[in-house]
């Protein structure tokens, strides 16, 4: 009895560390372990247009005079802006304002004095080679005054997409040199966050009045577009085992 009892005791005691196993497997099992990297793509691109935004500006006692000096000088504006090959779809109006102009008297009471009106446009040019010469005879043709250039691209979705291709193939090939370093093997692809895209902080536009150059400009300015980098960030996390 005593063997038997002996012989059944490590045959529990064997059964019951295999069950303890068989658990702790199936708990491994169950853990997820990932692994989360960040990847950086910048694209270097140059700009194809620049936006100019062209303002005429006047002011007098009585609005219908005022109206039509405007009216007019805008026309001439529009006239040569398309004269440099500008088309039609590239010519928009942003603004155009009627305010009453106000005065002290010796009291120092505000009473009307006038009107100011403005009418201001946005134009677009695709020929930068023409940019200077566009903004210079805008200001010959009656412009008070020229706000830019902004040089941009005109299709930056294009640009911003090949950024985040160039991040994500950054943050696979940080995911596979951090797991040979840890010696895991990457499995498949948990999550991936692609996240915003930066463009570089547009500069402070070149801000011309005729008002302040008698001359308005009489030859074209000299003018460079550069270069643009388009930053994008995209985080990929990995199972890994």
């Amino acid at each position: 009895m005593r063997k038997l009892l002996f012989i059944g005791g490590v045959v529990l005691g064997v059964v019951w560390i295999g069950s303890w196993c068989a658990a702790a497997e199936d708990k491994h099992g169950k853990e997820t372990r990932s692994l989360t990297v960040q990847g950086q793509g910048k694209v270097y691109a140059v700009p194809d247009i620049a936006t100019l935004s062209v303002q005429v500006s006047q002011e007098g006692a009585d609005l219908d005079p005022v109206l039509t000096q405007v009216r007019k000088q805008m026309s001439k504006v529009l006239e040569v802006i398309k004269g440099q090959g500008v088309a039609d779809k590239d010519v928009q109006t942003e603004s155009f304002q009627v305010h009453p102009k106000y005065e002290q008297d010796r009291k120092g009471n505000p009473h009307r004095a006038g009107f100011v009106v403005t009418n201001r446009a946005t134009v677009k040019v695709r020929d930068l080679k023409k940019t200077g010469k566009v903004l210079a005879s805008v200001l010959n043709a009656g412009a008070t005054s020229v706000d830019g250039p902004n040089f941009e691209l005109d299709n930056p979705a294009a640009a911003e997409r090949e950024a985040l291709a160039a991040a994500t193939k950054d943050a696979q090939g940080k995911a596979r040199a951090v797991a040979e370093a840890a010696g895991v093997q990457l499995g498949a692809i948990m999550t991936i966050n692609p996240q915003n895209v930066s463009w570089p902080v547009p500069r402070r536009p070149l801000v011309m009045r005729a008002m302040a150059m008698p001359a308005a400009a009489e030859t074209e300015e000299p003018l460079s577009a550069g270069e643009q980098t388009v930053t994008a960030y995209v985080t990929i996390t990995y199972a890994i085992h």
